[in-house]
């Protein structure tokens, strides 16, 4: 049984309408760090932090208690997509719990990057319930100046 809370369904509209005002205005402003948006079978999307150094991205992910082996990570060159499963604890049926709110399912981020990456190169590392993936830029191609004699 879940007990209502009719200030939760006024929140819900108001998400939805910034949601909508968000998406109206992001073809004339775009945001510098855009989320991708539509990951299917994702129920929660777990905090991030994406620092831009001189010659790389630091991505950091906040996802407490969850294995290495149950973490998907791809990269491409613009865009970093992290998924995952966290597995629900047994509960034993001769417990009463008063309190239950451990997240559990499926789990997953997609983010642009406004600059290239370089998939080749990418660390990945899972320390204390964090991930932090350290994403190289990739090197821009400098312009070859050739001289051209005019006749």
């Amino acid at each position: 049984m879940r007990r209502y809370y009719p200030l939760a369904e006024l929140t819900r509209l108001e998400d939805t309408f910034d949601k909508f005002i968000d998406r109206f205005f992001s073809d004339f402003f775009p945001t510098r760090w855009e989320k991708e948006e539509g990951l299917h079978g994702v129920e929660w999307a777990p905090a991030v932090d994406l620092i831009e150094k001189e010659d790389h991205f630091l991505l950091r992910l906040e996802i407490p208690g969850i294995k290495k082996d149950d973490i998907d990570i791809s990269v491409t060159d613009d865009t970093v997509t992290i998924k995952g499963d966290v597995k629900k604890e047994k509960r034993e049926k001769d417990e009463t719990y008063y309190l239950a709110e451990t997240c559990c399912g499926s789990f997953g981020r997609s983010i642009k990057f406004p600059h290239e990456i370089d998939p080749s190169k990418v660390e990945a590392t899972l320390k204390d319930g964090v991930l932090e993936l350290k994403l190289p830029k990739k090197e821009i191609e400098k312009a070859k100046v050739i001289e051209v004699k005019v006749k």
